[in-house]
């Protein structure tokens, strides 16, 4: 998958991130860049995101 690389570089994961923050960032990294699948624990609470911005 290609890299997003503009949107890397201005989107910068903050230093001790919250968990919140951290499911913010990844949404929309999602949204804007694919170059690979979230993972993990925070997986769940991404998807839920996703789905609930996509409701009119």
């Amino acid at each position: 998958m290609a890299i997003n690389k503009e949107w890397h570089r201005s989107h910068r994961m903050p230093l001790k991130a919250t968990r919140e923050r951290r499911v913010a960032w990844h949404a929309a990294h999602k949204a804007a860049c694919r170059c690979r699948d979230v993972s993990g624990s925070l997986r769940p609470d991404v998807m839920k995101l996703l789905r609930s911005r996509r409701k009119p």
